[in-house]
């Protein structure tokens, strides 16, 4: 192993070799002066869960004493409780819709919710829950004069004790998914608690019952005041317009039914059909006024004049046939131009007839179209006039209309309203009546053992919690690398076992037991030799030259820092490095004890006059090339000052002399000599003691220091659990089969 040092000593640097943080990733630029980074990372749920479980395992006893004090005051409390009896009823509420029959108001039966729905029955929840309800209750069951309610009998006119214990005790909810109202009530008297359900029940309904009956009966009332006025009103938009209708002639009702228009519509037409009629009896007039008979005869195809024709043809064919036979003398000839001169003289004759029959016609119905034409335009002219007059009849009309529908409509909900008066809405009843509750309802003592149970654990939980944060201790190695920005450059393990060794006298307790200062020393080969080892590699290899002054400082006294400081001397030594240990605590010196050394001359010597080196260090005789300046004799007033002043003149001395320099210095937060010696020293080790020091307490330590400039390199937590999950992740493989060597010899 030595040799693996020496390799160490020759200056091989890889960061592999060096234990840092196990988070080295979350961690962000650096914002401080001596460049070390500040730590921005947060918590794992791993870390949450095992930082409360150890808040749990060392405050367990205040989790168990606070569960316990609130499970004896719950229980406590549960069985000094009078019993306390629930009854319970159930009221069913719909919702009126306006559908129903003849009009009426129907009852809503989906089961589907709407905001409507619930508001009404909140509403309804809300009437229950008055003020006017509870004191019918009071007065029904006569609670006023009976101390079943509060204890005692309460004055008259007084009930505003009654009406909150009534409120106190009543508990009115819906039951979720339908329409269903429940009623609770708690007394210590079941009977009581089952009768104030019931009458609240029936008081709330007989109350609804009522309000809806004058509700329809002051409807009803409004709608016959209203009937009488509308009557009034439509008797008298009646009156008016068969008023004037008789006065403007109007007899009708509606167009359909006017005579004038009726009048008007008749001549339109006759006078129509007069004008056909003459345009035809006129084209007859100028026929007949051509002289032409047989256009004539062409008019009255069955006439005379075409008989007469046809009797002329005849007696002309005879006569023609005639003359070729007997000759013009003969007395047949004769005969027929008699009887043919007569036919001409008849068609003549009927011919004129007809002439001044067409021209009498067609004169008449000239006349007539002339009549109809002047009557039509009188009528024309009173149609207007009645047009005129109608538009105010329209508007008395509409008047009467009006007036008789809403009379008609207000008659018929008239008579609804009467007779759904008379009904009784059927909207609302109680389904499930209140009956005296055989078993209590509190106090459920098994119930309140469990919550309390509960909640005395989780409030001691949140108790040790607050215990632990207000004064909160680093216990862990991971607690430090999450509170601090610094690297972690070891742990050291609790020393515990008191087995004698082969050591000389001198190294060891009077008692026998490892004295801790010198374990590296006594035990090579144990975990806590390994852990100085381990610490010693990551100084070494955290800077670029190996630093030559190491100061070793704490938080607060007796967290080990001397400890500390002789094993890391001691792993130097072992080095073959010339090593020298220098107590620079002038108030409580504490590394000739370890060492067991005289502290006859010392730092304190070299401080008031001056002395050789060689006359003050002491060699330590098991460890070679291991150099001890105990404090020697002090005196405070003077040497702490003469230290702090000529401490740069004695380090620059030291370096010349030996290869590493380590100082032993009192605690930061003690006082300032420790801070004021750091910014001459290469390399600052902060020590912390598991479980002893605050983490407010370490984190003003190192941000004093880094305040300065100090090389700050890291702390070193001393006193960990050797059993614990995080030391054996460090040294527990390789030390499985040493454990005894902690103690037992090496």
């Amino acid at each position: 192993m030595s040799k693996n040092f020496e390799l160490l000593n020759q200056g091989s640097h890889h960061p592999a070799a060096v234990q840092t943080p196990t988070r080295i990733a979350s961690r962000s630029k650096s914002d401080l002066s001596n460049g070390y980074p500040q730590w921005v990372g947060d918590v794992s749920e791993e870390m949450f869960l095992a930082g409360l479980w150890r808040i749990i395992q060392h405050g367990w006893r205040t989790i168990a004493a606070f569960t316990l004090l609130v499970v004896i005051i719950v229980v406590t409390a549960s069985l000094l409780m009078k019993a306390q009896y629930e009854a319970v009823g159930k009221v069913v509420f719909h919702r009126e819709n306006d559908s129903g029959v003849l009009g009426f108001k129907g009852i809503e039966t989906s089961l589907v919710e709407d905001p409507e729905d619930r508001a009404a029955i909140d509403t309804q929840i809300g009437i229950l829950e008055t003020d006017a309800l509870a004191m019918q209750v009071i007065n029904d069951l006569h609670l006023d004069k009976t101390p079943k309610l509060t204890g005692r009998v309460e004055p008259s006119g007084n009930e505003d004790r009654l009406v909150k214990a009534i409120h106190r005790g009543l508990k009115i909810s819906k039951v979720k998914g339908t329409r269903l109202i429940e009623i609770r009530f708690r007394s210590t008297d079941p009977r009581l608690a089952a009768d104030i359900v019931n009458q609240l029940s029936n008081s709330y309904v007989d109350q609804y019952y009522k309000s809806e009956f004058q509700a329809s009966t002051q409807i009803s009332d409004f709608l016959a005041s209203q009937l009488k006025e509308l009557q009034a009103k439509v008797e008298e938009s009646r009156r008016k317009l068969i008023d004037y209708q008789k006065e403007n002639g109007i007899f009708g009702l509606d167009d359909k039914q006017n005579i004038v228009t009726a009048k008007l519509d008749d001549l339109n037409r006759d006078l129509t059909a007069a004008e056909a009629d003459r345009v035809q009896k006129e084209v007859n007039y100028r026929l007949a006024r051509s002289g032409q008979p047989e256009l004539i005869a062409k008019l009255q195809p069955d006439n005379l004049v075409t008989k007469l024709r046809a009797q002329q043809a005849d007696l002309e064919n005879q006569m023609a046939q005639a003359s070729v036979q007997l000759g013009p003398a003969h007395v047949k000839i004769i005969e027929l131009s008699k009887q043919i001169a007569q036919v001409r003289q008849s068609v003549d004759a009927e011919v004129r007839r007809i002439g001044e029959q067409i021209t009498y016609e067609y004169k008449s119905g000239m006349q007539r179209e002339r009549m109809l034409r002047a009557a039509l335009e009188a009528q024309k002219q009173a149609a207007d006039k009645l047009s005129a007059n109608a538009i105010q009849s329209d508007i008395l009309r509409h008047e009467f209309e009006t007036n008789r529908k809403l009379y008609e409509d207000l008659l018929q909900k008239q008579k609804e309203v009467s007779i759904s008066s008379s009904l009784k809405s059927s909207n609302i009843w109680i389904v499930d009546p209140a009956r005296p509750p055989r078993l209590p309802a509190a106090p459920n003592i098994l119930r309140n053992f469990a919550l309390s149970l509960l909640f005395g654990m989780f409030g001691g939980v949140l108790l040790a919690f607050g215990l632990t944060k207000v004064n909160e201790k680093i216990v862990t190695l991971e607690q430090a690398e999450i509170a601090s920005p610094l690297p972690s450059l070891g742990v050291v393990p609790l020393l515990v076992a008191k087995n004698k060794n082969g050591a000389s006298a001198q190294l060891n307790n009077a008692n026998g037991s490892v004295k801790p200062e010198l374990v590296s020393a006594l035990q090579p080969m144990s975990l806590a030799a390994e852990s100085y080892k381990a610490i010693v590699t990551s100084i070494l290899l955290s800077h670029r030259a190996h630093p030559a002054v190491i100061l070793v400082t704490s938080s607060l006294p007796g967290e080990g820092k001397t400890t500390v400081s002789t094993n890391l001397a001691i792993a130097l030594g072992r080095l073959r490095r010339r090593v020298l240990l220098v107590d620079t605590d002038l108030r409580r010196p504490s590394v000739h004890r370890a060492m067991r050394l005289s502290s006859i001359k010392g730092l304190g010597t070299i401080l008031r006059k001056p002395a050789a080196l060689d006359e003050v260090v002491v060699a330590c005789p098991d460890v070679p090339n291991l150099f001890v300046l105990p404090a020697g004799p002090i005196n405070l007033s003077e040497d702490t000052e003469l230290l702090v002043s000529s401490f740069k003149d004695l380090v620059d001395r030291w370096r010349i002399q030996f290869d590493h320099i380590i100082i032993d210095t009192p605690p930061v937060l003690a006082m300032t000599d420790a801070v004021r010696m750091s910014v001459e020293a290469d390399s600052v080790i902060l020590v912390i003691r598991a479980g002893q020091v605050a983490k407010k307490e370490f984190l003003r330590a190192q941000d004093l220091l880094l305040r300065v400039n100090a090389r700050v390199t890291g702390f070193v937590l001393n006193g960990e659990d050797p059993h614990s999950s995080q030391f054996q992740n460090y040294y527990g493989y390789y030390g499985q089969d040493r454990s005894k060597c902690l103690g037992e010899g090496a």
